[in-house]
C-alpha cells in the first residue's frame, strides 16, 4: 500500500495540479528506490538473516525457497513467486502484531545506523524535501520496516514497498512490490511519470523507461548499461556508509 510517512502512515494521495500546458509551481516528482540507495545492505535480508541463523529448523523449511530466490534474480515473476513463499514460510506460527512491530522496531534501529543508512542518500532526499519536490521511495522491502525508518527519520514521502495483510491467524505477503509492480503501485495513486529516479538496481528499468532522468547509485556495470538502452539521461554517483573512527 502506499501512503504518507512520517508520524503516521496514511493512505491519501498528493495532488498533484497541471493544467495543458503545464503549471510551473508544481512541484518535481522524485523517485527513489530504497534497498542499495539509501542502505548499504538489503533491508529484508538484514532483518531476517539473523531470525533465521536463531531458528535452524525454519532454515530446513525455508531451504527451497532461498535458493529459488537466490536463482531467480532475472525473471521477475518467478522472484516474486519465490519471495512470497519465502517471506509466508518465515511468518508462519508467529503473531501478526508481533512481527509487524518487530520489522517497525527495526527499521526505527536502522535508520540511525550509520553503517546501513547512507548519509549522503539523507542529505539527497531531504534536499528534495526542502526544494518542494513531492518524493516517493519504492523498494520491494517490506512496508512496516520502511514506516519505521521513515518515521524515525521524519521523512514526509510517499512509500510504497512490498505489503503484508493478515490472512487467517498468519501474516502472509500480500504485494511484493518489485520490478514492474513498483510503477503499476505509483500508477494506482496518480504518478504515470517522474521528473527524476535515483536506483542502483538493473530491476529498476520499468522506473527508469518512466523518467526524464535517472541517477544511478554505485552502479554495477549491467545496470549502467541497461539503463543507458533506454536512452534518456543518466548520471552516476558513489555514495558509502561512514568509515568507522
Amino acid at each position: 500500500m502506499c501512503g504518507l510517512s512520517g508520524p503516521r502512515l496514511t493512505t491519501e494521495a498528493i495532488d498533484v495540479q497541471d493544467d495543458a500546458g503545464g503549471n510551473a509551481l508544481s512541484p518535481r516528482r522524485v523517485v527513489f528506490d530504497f534497498d542499495g540507495v539509501f542502505t548499504s545492505v538489503d533491508s529484508t535480508a538484514a532483518w531476517l538473516s539473523p531470525r533465521l541463523r536463531a531458528r535452524p529448523l525454519r532454515v530446513l523449511r525455508c531451504l527451497p525457497w532461498l535458493v529459488g530466490f537466490a536463482t531467480s534474480g532475472r525473471h521477475p515473476r518467478l522472484r516474486t513467486w519465490f519471495t512470497t513463499r519465502l517471506m509466508n514460510a518465515v511468518f508462519a506460527g508467529q503473531r501478526p502484531e508481533q512481527l509487524v512491530a518487530e520489522l517497525r522496531r527495526f527499521g526505527a534501529v536502522v535508520a540511525i545506523d550509520q553503517a546501513f543508512t547512507l548519509p549522503e542518500a539523507l542529505d539527497q532526499v531531504r534536499a528534495h524535501l526542502d526544494q518542494g519536490d513531492a518524493v516517493a521511495i519504492v523498494s520491494a522491502g517490506l512496508e512496516p520496516l520502511l514506516g519505521g525508518w521513515c518515521e524515525a527519520l521524519g521523512l514526509e514521502v510517499r512509500v510504497c514497498a512490498s505489503a503484508l495483510r493478515v490472512r487467517g491467524r498468519a501474516l502472509v505477503l500480500a504485494d511484493h512490490c518489485f520490478a514492474q509492480r513498483k510503477v503499476e503501485r505509483l500508477e494506482a495513486v496518480g504518478w504515470d511519470d517522474w521528473d527524476l529516479v535515483y536506483t542502483d538496481s538493473a530491476h529498476d528499468t520499468p522506473l527508469i523507461a518512466r523518467a526524464r532522468e535517472t541517477v544511478l547509485v554505485n552502479p554495477s556495470a549491467r545496470t549502467l548499461r541497461e539503463a543507458r538502452a533506454l536512452g534518456g539521461p543518466v548520471r552516476s554517483v558513489t555514495w558509502r556508509v561512514h568509515a568507522e573512527a
